[in-house]
């Protein structure tokens, strides 16, 4: 693939980087200026090492981890600075729905784009050379231990992924020759874990959105449909850096039916209140599901601190055509370990408040589709969710609202992700479950050209 494309981190950079007093040289640099196939090969060949190396989990050594990929970050980044060619100015964009296409839940005010919400992003498209794209992220979103994880797509192929370990950072893509291309920038971590604000992109040549897709899917969810620990192993610490949405069921899904997708998910939430074992109510998802986003802690930047719960979203601005909900492993997991109540009664909650939220969807999306689905990590509320359909459809009549029954993952075949969760190949699997269910209930048809196996490098 003829490109180039690197995160440039604001700091200064020299032609060799000091830690504590030891000067580092770069590797890296052994290319003439201007000598693009060479430079190519050796930015590869960085980033790979710097991908490596974000997504290395040994939790004793991580503090050293950590400083050791920064200084790959940057060698990465002085390539870039010593070797490609000066390029022409720049022009300005704003982050408007007038210059690009917005993926999923984001707020767009003061001159910048928010994005907190597992797979929501940016795509554009512009017939030139160079774009860079400006990102601000809250104090979480660029800790250590959750930094906000991002994917960039260039024509299509990722080149790109990588962890915010700045508060401000350019992302720059170059690629080889002048032509039209399409860049597209995703947050693939949860809001939960803080958010991002895009804040300019620049580039030699007129931006423009993509065209949207027809048809439109939203996911709402749990840790399963954010893709969380979906890149680790069963004895992983969590960390943001294997969590990856764009490796959901619910992504690979909106793929196969070419559909735009919002996913509205964070983990641990349920569709019951619960007071957990250290005395704060678990979230409640109907309660918030017309908010911009949630997070753990408040999404501080240097011009304040926000909530993405105090934004109210505009449901008109994405209007599905189906709805998927898989909720309901937390509420059986929250009953049966820290409810005060009985588990039975527990089960009658969540009968009544789960065709509640049906209720509230579809006052929302008239003709809307509505698939309720459960079963990646375990089957005990399936029962529940079939009484809550049932319920609802024999009251209204409405026959758009379909129960689904997902298999539990093949731990023996496929193994864990992080924390017991869904790895990337269970996330497939349950992807063709899904879409064979999508056809069978509602008619629809899937492109079994588009491809949803692993690639070889994941």
């Amino acid at each position: 693939m003829k490109i180039f494309l690197y995160l440039v981190l604001l700091i200064s950079t020299a032609y060799a980087f000091s830690v504590n007093n030891i000067i580092i040289e770069n590797p890296y640099l052994s290319c003439e200026k201007n000598d693009n196939k060479c430079i190519k090969k050796q930015l590869k060949a960085c980033h790979k090492d710097y991908t490596n190396c974000l997504k290395s989990n040994k939790p004793k050594i991580f503090q050293a981890l950590f400083g050791k990929c920064n200084i790959i970050g940057r060698q990465c980044n002085e390539i870039l600075i010593k070797k490609i060619k000066p390029t022409t100015e720049l022009n300005s964009y704003e982050p408007t729905t007038k210059n690009v296409r917005t993926i999923g839940r984001t707020s767009y005010q003061d001159g910048y784009l928010w994005i907190g919400l597992t797979g929501a992003g940016i795509e554009y498209k512009f017939n030139g050379e160079i774009t860079i794209i400006n990102v601000t992220a809250d104090t979480t979103s660029y800790s250590e231990d959750k930094p906000a994880h991002i994917i960039i797509y260039a024509d299509d192929e990722i080149y790109l992924d990588t962890v915010l370990n700045e508060k401000n950072t350019d992302f720059k893509v170059i690629f080889d020759k002048s032509g039209n291309h399409v860049v597209r920038f995703i947050k693939t971590s949860e809001a939960l874990f803080g958010s991002i604000r895009i804040n300019e992109i620049k580039a030699d040549k007129k931006i423009q959105p993509t065209k949207p897709e027809k048809l439109k899917i939203e996911f709402i969810g749990d840790s399963i449909t954010c893709g969380y620990g979906v890149d680790g192993t069963g004895t992983d610490v969590f960390t943001t850096r294997t969590e990856d949405g764009t490796k959901s069921y619910a992504i690979k899904t909106a793929k196969k039916f070419h559909a735009e997708y919002s996913i509205v998910a964070y983990s641990a939430f349920c569709i019951v209140p619960f007071l957990a074992f250290d005395g704060k109510i678990m979230n409640s998802l109907p309660g918030i599901y017309d908010r911009l986003g949630y997070s753990e802690k408040p999404n501080e930047f240097d011009d304040g601190v926000y909530e993405l719960q105090n934004t109210i979203w505009d449901q008109q601005q994405f209007i599905p055509d189906l709805v998927v909900i898989n909720l309901g492993t937390n509420d059986y997991y929250m009953g049966q370990n820290f409810a005060s109540d009985s588990f039975e009664s527990i089960k009658a909650d969540y009968i009544d408040r789960y065709e509640k939220f049906i209720t509230q969807i579809r006052g929302l999306y008239p003709e809307t589709k509505i698939l309720c689905t459960l079963g990646m990590m375990g089957q005990e509320l399936y029962t529940e969710i079939e009484e809550a359909v049932n319920n609802y459809t024999s009251k209204t009549g409405d026959t758009n609202v379909k129960s689904f029954k997902l298999s539990v993952q093949n731990t023996e075949k496929n193994g864990l992700g992080t924390d017991g969760h869904p790895n990337a190949q269970s996330h497939v699997d349950a992807t063709y479950e899904i879409v064979e269910a999508i056809e069978k209930l509602f008619g629809w048809k899937s492109d079994e050209d588009v491809n949803i196996e692993l690639e070889l490098t994941d």
